[in-house]
Parts: structure tokens; C-alpha cells; sequence
């Protein structure tokens, strides 16, 4: 689906207000959306952020109706971690509106295949083609070439660059400054180190880092 329309009359509520939550909300903002409050357990209830009251934690999304509200994830991403994609689920179980987020300075081909939830951030850059699966960040002046493919989940770092037909499974971590070169494929749950330049195909649950990019460990190497 397509991200809601700033014309759009429900309110939104942005769930997570850590660093990434306030770069999300700042876009809601500068993007003319209805921003009604903040849910995070870890801010005290009527902290002011941007000007938005925190409402509570997470025993406040019980209270959303579906038909008048709709929420937008601002829990950011970091290896391992799967608190943002537990989020999203029980958004989905509830039936809320999860509000996809594309910053006016990003640059996205009209012809995209975007997912619910998507969040594509300042000076990105997004080519024809390409699929954006539910929930990906492309984060914050991250450019994704042409034909590429971003399963559900994953999370492109600030100034992360992938070449065209990119393929990237489900729930993968690109850091920040990585280049995935051409075609390559990177399997779900792989994580690319920073600045890391991928030259050739990454298995599902692999970390790998440096130029080029090595293996670092494999799925269950609890010392990875």
C-alpha cells in the first residue's frame, strides 16, 4: 500500500520517541500529519517532545480505535534487536493503521512497490523498480538503485548504498556507509557491518564487515 496522505484526518500516535522516534516524528510534522501523541513507557507520562504530549506506555495502544487512529513505529533498528518488529505485529493483530513516512527531501521513483509501514528519510534516494517490503527504514541520505528488492523488516543505514537488483531478505541490518554491489543477494537476518563494501552474496543470518566484506560469524555463533 501506499503511505497515507497528509490530508488524511486521523490522528496519528508514533510509538518509540528515542533518537530515531524524534527524526520519524519531525517528519510527521514537516510532512503536515496529525500527530496526537507519543507512546513510550520510558518517557514520563506529559513529557513534551516537539511539542507532543507522551500519553503512556504501551497498555495505551488497547485504547486506539482502528477506525479514527492510526499509529506510526518510532523504535529504531540495531543488530539483533527485534523489538520494532514485535511492535509492528501486534499493530497488525489489532488492526491499526500503520502509517508508512516519506521525508519531502527524499527522492522515490513514482513506479515503487512500497508496504505498510515504510520509512524513507531525508535525502534519500529510491529508483524505479524497486520493492520496499513492510516496515523497512531507508534511512537518513541512503540510496537504493534501481530493481532492488527489501524484504520485511529491513533496516538500511544513513548513507548505506545499494546498487541495482539488490536483493535483501527479511529483517537484515545494512549499517551505515555499507555498498552492496550489483545483483548481490543478501540473505534475512544478515547483518553488514558499517562501511562495509559486499561484493558477493551473504547467507541468511551471516555478519560480515570491511572492503570487501568477510565473515565475521555465522547463525548461532553467540560470539559473533
Amino acid at each position: 500500500m501506499t503511505p497515507l496522505p497528509s490530508s488524511d484526518p486521523r490522528p496519528i500516535y508514533l510509538i518509540g520517541c528515542g533518537g530515531h522516534g524524534r527524526v520519524v516524528l519531525d517528519c510527521l510534522l514537516v510532512t503536515g500529519r496529525i500527530v496526537a501523541g507519543i507512546i513510550d513507557a520510558a518517557l514520563p507520562r506529559g513529557t513534551l517532545v516537539h511539542g507532543i504530549a507522551v500519553r503512556g506506555g504501551d497498555e495505551q495502544l488497547a485504547q486506539l480505535e482502528p477506525r479514527t487512529s492510526a499509529v506510526c513505529i518510532g523504535v529504531g533498528v540495531m543488530p539483533g534487536t527485534t523489538r520494532r518488529a514485535e511492535i509492528f505485529a501486534d499493530c497488525c493483530r489489532r488492526g491499526l493503521q500503520l502509517v508508512s513516512v516519506i521525508h519531502p527531501s527524499a527522492v522515490l521513483s513514482p513506479r515503487l512497490e512500497l508496504g505498510e509501514g515504510v520509512q524513507v528519510l531525508a535525502g534519500a534516494l529510491v529508483q524505479t523498480g524497486t520493492r520496499l517490503g513492510d516496515n523497512v527504514i531507508v534511512n537518513t541520505a541512503a540510496s537504493v538503485d534501481h530493481d532492488c528488492a527489501l524484504g520485511r523488516g529491513v533496516m538500511i543505514g544513513p548513507g548505506a548504498v545499494l546498487c541495482g537488483e539488490v536483493t535483501i531478505g527479511a529483517d537484515a541490518y545494512i549499517g551505515a556507509g555499507a555498498v552492496i554491489l550489483p545483483g548481490v543477494q543478501i540473505g534475512a537476518d544478515a547483518i553488514i557491518g558499517a562501511g562495509s563494501v559486499v561484493i558477493r552474496d551473504v547467507a541468511s543470518g551471516v555478519k560480515v564487515a570491511g572492503n570487501p566484506a568477510r565473515t565475521l560469524g555465522l547463525p548461532g555463533d553467540s560470539h559473533a
